[in-house]
């Protein structure tokens, strides 16, 4: 994993660090780092685009691009191959120096003002350890709201808690979160995990009202097509089982350790 020393901001640590993973985004790339560099404005934040595993030319464009001034708050982190989006998301999360972590995703879906009202909401707590925001989408197509009400009652019965809207953007969480959270799925399951371990460490979930859009460049890098799709599906549902039966750290095990031993 190889990350850029030229950045600015390491003299001074930030309150709140966001993490985007970027796979074969390049066209997105410019258009992220324009839209954050207008909701940061003079917040004390810093930005980590992780390439993950791009085969197109998205590290040449992140490379340029954060040579420009306006974007001395970001950074990258380049991940050679792509292993997954919980992967390349963790790898962020390592590198992360905020009280504050948020993730969201790199297609410009989710507004990253939302990242910006989710950290603003947190903040206003006394205790912002104690919280974990998530985002609420509104208005959805019936079909991908279908797939998430079957999302929310299977995890809802199996862990006898209430899991809704288990993959929308952006999560804000305190970094003690983060510092409790060894398992980190390295695929789509990630989402899940977060969620299922603010409710483990009894965080008070805070919901935000936010818009998806569709995507200006690019497609989804899990429901590109059918199979893909029913791909996804069925790994959530083995994780989420293996989960529930064998907990984390031998649900990690028996899913990752082959992909984290061939990695190092």
């Amino acid at each position: 994993m190889k990350k850029n020393d030229n950045y600015p901001g390491q003299e001074h640590t930030p309150k709140l660090s966001i993490v985007i993973p970027a796979y074969n985004e390049n066209q997105n790339i410019p258009l992220v780092l324009k839209r954050y560099a207008e909701v940061i404005g003079n917040l004390n934040a810093e930005l980590i685009i992780v390439n993950n595993g791009s085969t197109d030319d998205s590290q040449e464009i992140l490379d340029k691009e954060l040579k420009k001034k306006e974007y001395a708050f970001a950074k990258t982190i380049h991940v050679p191959k792509n292993i997954g989006y919980g992967y390349g998301i963790t790898a962020g999360l390592q590198e992360a120096r905020g009280e504050i972590i948020a993730y969201s995703h790199a297609d410009l879906q989710c507004d990253p003002l939302d990242v910006i009202r989710g950290y603003e909401l947190m903040s206003q707590k006394e205790n912002p350890e104690g919280y974990f925001v998530k985002g609420k989408r509104r208005e959805r197509k019936i079909v991908p709201q279908l797939l998430t009400s079957c999302f929310q009652v299977i995890t809802s019965t199996l862990f006898l808690k209430d899991f809704n809207e288990i993959n929308a953007q952006p999560k804000v969480f305190h970094r003690e979160l983060l510092e409790r959270s060894k398992c980190i799925p390295l695929d789509f399951n990630l989402d899940f995990y977060f969620f299922y371990k603010a409710k483990k460490e009894k965080k008070k979930i805070l919901s935000l009202p936010v818009d998806y859009v569709d995507r200006k460049y690019g497609e989804s890098k899990w429901a590109f097509s059918h199979l893909s799709k029913l791909k996804t599906i069925g790994t959530f549902l083995r994780y989420i089982f293996l989960l529930r039966i064998v907990g984390e750290k031998r649900a990690f095990n028996y899913l990752f350790k082959n992909t984290t031993e061939n990695d190092s």
